[in-house]
């Protein structure tokens, strides 16, 4: 038996597809959605823990912003690399746009994508607000921001972030 090798003696050339920028960016896109989406449940369940019985607990309070600002880092770096592989991903797909029904598909993901970033930045502020409220020592009012953070804009987001997940993988199918 011959081993085989290309035209005139030359190495056999290799299939690398895995390595393909194609290939890339959309796992990279689900990536930052799968952290996006799994962050924000995963401190939602377990910041209802640590909200039972705060009251008074300024230990417990400082805990749950200091997890908070650790997670910002992990959803704003996410939503940021949403953002830049979904543009890019768009314009590789430009001919599918010219589909009314997915340009309509592309521009409800923008549109949930522009409110998630939005609802991130004043997640951010109501957090900033609960930690000048713990240094002043105004419990309730960092109580009420805690509240509204963890008990509505994260599963908010989480919600709308699933719903864009959703429409992805249909802007795909097509």
């Amino acid at each position: 038996r011959e081993k085989s090798v290309g035209q005139r003696g030359q190495m056999p050339e290799f299939n690398i597809a895995f390595a393909k920028i194609s290939n890339a960016l959309p796992f990279i896109h689900i990536l930052s959605v799968v952290v996006f989406i799994g962050f924000q449940a995963n401190f939602f369940l377990i910041a209802k823990f640590f909200m039972k019985n705060i009251e008074g607990d300024t230990q417990k309070y400082q805990t749950i912003i200091s997890m908070l600002k650790r997670l910002g880092y992990a959803i704003y770096g996410s939503i940021v690399i949403m953002g830049v592989t979904g543009a890019i991903l768009a314009e590789q797909n430009a001919i599918k746009n010219a589909d009314p029904m997915l340009n309509t598909l592309l521009t409800t993901k923008w549109a949930i994508w522009g409110f998630l970033f939005l609802n991130v930045i004043y997640v951010t502020y109501r957090l900033n607000k609960a930690s000048k409220s713990l240094q002043n020592s105004e419990y309730i009012e960092l109580h009420e921001n805690l509240i509204v953070t963890i008990y509505y804009f994260i599963p908010l987001n989480v919600a709308f972030a699933l719903l864009a997940a959703y429409l992805g993988v249909s802007y795909r199918e097509f």
